[in-house]
């Protein structure tokens, strides 16, 4: 690809824990050379207030930490980056051939395809293999390329109802953009073919097969020759895994959705990883200072019903979060609370009676392999954690070694935590896309309550209630997606991104939970009613200086 002139970016706040510079409002050579130059110097020269870069086709959204820095500072520090993008040398891009057996059971979709395109299943084949794709960026989920220079003859839109599971390796188009799923997960592209290649392996180095401004060409494969190739194809060298201690604890009963977590997986959202993590990171970092482990060590998070854990080794533990009425051995257990439980007793925890999330550390920490750098489990593409996925019955859980020193009793003040828990309300900021909707929609979300829906997860919650028309009906090149921002699809309904959220997306974002605030989304449960109070940028960053100031009061008190 040719060198091109630079284009003058546009950088404004997305939230008060997000930037978004954007080149333009198409997509072009010009605009993806520039995304290339600044989220590579954002990710080779890594700041520690930074949380994640979201490459896109025109844009990148940079995700920080407003307990390090603020949006000024921020804004500096990535004008000073594009200030020198211009002299940034670019990586000659990779040329990969894919090999792809069309049609058949791995491609359910071609036949579809063909007629929508008015073209036989033969030469949608011919035409797609043709061409020379550019990687525009990673984004959707863990290294799905996003591939330009698809022939407009192929174009067809996505399937009316999406599937739940597309299969890793699947090559798909959706509307004018083909792409290939790297790992299992819901999408509602057309699937036309698969690849027997593995594009993401988080062991692997690098994990992603692809990066921005790689080409790919796409060759056709039989059947046949797709069984001799699967299974061969991951990507660069594995590194060796990290060893988990001896279990110390059994799982009796998992509960709903348990899981492993901490504060999350920052700085792969280039890679289309989300930095998943805690639900309710306050409540985790309170849970973990109350046995005396650094913040952000790996805890047990229980979703709406606990389960019961049995010890197999004594133990320094704490519940926080949402009250699920735990007992050890039928004795009730105080919350917030640092208590210790000896070999072979067993705590039970219940259904909740207040939000949706608890959770369990324990001095030590869980400790299963990390992957990526955190010991979280996404749960939408069973990555790190318990093999990525939640907790059956029977699993034995690691703990991490627990240094001496700390003895039960340390306790967090129930009436401060249930303020901090209180989410009702949560207060946000203009979202990035806030004017395609205008005053009157904006007024309009403020004085309205909204119901969290059943059909809510980990990647977001949907909201039922007012509807939130975009005034801009126009289509929207896809940008990154803030943790906490409201998207608001054709619908009108919007949907809350929540710690699995796809880093990349196509959907305006009207609005976004401030940072104080997100562990407050944390704790929603479905049919919970919530409504929206907008604040400043300045009125953000005090409220979270705030917290932290009383956080920080209570434990330099309880430690003195």
């Amino acid at each position: 690809m040719e060198e091109a002139a630079p284009i003058s970016p546009l950088v404004r706040d997305a939230s008060d824990h997000s930037l978004l510079i954007s080149f333009g409002d198409g997509i072009s050579a010009e605009a993806h050379q520039e995304v290339r130059r600044l989220a590579r110097l954002l990710t080779c020269d890594p700041r520690a207030d930074l949380v994640n870069v979201h490459p896109a086709y025109a844009s990148v959204l940079v995700s920080y930490d407003p307990r390090r820095t603020t949006p000024d500072e921020i804004r500096r520090a990535v004008t000073e980056k594009l200030a020198a993008a211009g002299d940034a040398p670019l990586p000659e891009p990779h040329l990969l051939d894919i090999p792809v057996c069309y049609g058949g059971d791995l491609g359910p979709d071609l036949s579809d395809v063909a007629a929508a395109c008015r073209l036989t299943p033969a030469e949608v084949v011919r035409e797609h293999a043709a061409g020379e794709y550019v990687v525009y960026f990673l984004g959707f989920s863990p290294g799905f390329p996003y591939l330009g220079g698809m022939s407009p003859r192929l174009a067809a839109a996505r399937r009316t109802t999406p599937r739940k599971r597309v299969p890793a390796g699947s090559v798909a188009i959706g509307g004018s953009q083909t792409g290939v799923y790297p790992v299992a997960s819901p999408g509602g592209w057309q699937v036309i073919g698969r690849t027997p290649l593995t594009l993401f392996h988080a062991a692997a180095s690098p994990p992603a097969l692809l990066a921005l401004g790689d080409h790919v060409r796409f060759s056709p494969i039989s059947e046949k020759r797709f069984a001799d190739l699967a299974g061969r194809g991951a990507p660069g060298t594995v590194a060796p895994v990290e060893a988990a201690g001896p279990p110390q604890i059994r799982v009796v009963e998992p509960g709903f959705q348990s899981s492993i977590q901490d504060l999350g997986r920052p700085c792969h959202a280039h890679l289309g990883v989300s930095a998943s993590g805690a639900g309710d990171p306050v409540s985790l970092r309170i849970g973990n200072w109350l046995v005396g482990n650094p913040e952000g060590t790996a805890a047990l998070e229980m979703t709406l019903v606990g389960g019961t854990f049995a010890f197999s080794a004594p133990g320094l533990i704490a519940l926080t979060g949402s009250d699920f009425e735990p007992v050890v051995d039928g004795f009730p257990v105080p919350p917030w609370t640092a208590i210790e439980v000896r070999q072979g007793q067993t705590l039970t925890c219940g259904p909740t009676r207040s939000g949706a999330r608890c959770y369990l550390a324990i001095r030590g920490g869980f400790a299963p392999p990390p992957v990526l750098g955190s010991r979280s489990t996404h749960l939408t593409t069973a990555l790190g954690g318990l093999e990525g996925r939640a907790l059956r019955r029977g699993d034995a859980l690691a703990v991490g070694p627990a240094p001496p020193g700390l003895a039960a009793g340390r306790r967090f003040p129930r009436e401060l935590a249930g303020t901090l828990l209180r989410r009702a309300v949560l207060r946000v900021t203009r979202g990035a896309q806030w004017e395609r909707f205008g005053g009157e929609v904006w007024s309009a979300m403020l004085a309205s309550t909204y119901v969290v829906s059943e059909d809510s997860s980990r990647m977001g919650l949907r909201l039922r209630g007012a509807s939130l028309p975009a005034v801009d009906q126009g289509s929207m090149l896809t940008e990154g997606v803030s943790l906490g921002a409201l998207q608001v699809p054709p619908d009108g309904q919007p949907i809350l991104s929540f710690v699995e959220h796809q880093t990349t997306g196509g959907y305006p974002q009207i609005a976004c939970v401030i940072a104080a605030d997100l562990h407050r989304v944390g704790q929603l449960r479905p049919r919970d009613e919530v409504r929206f109070e907008e604040v400043s940028l300045a009125e953000a960053g005090a409220v979270l200086r705030n917290q932290e100031g009383l956080l920080a009061a209570e434990q330099e008190g309880t430690a003195q």
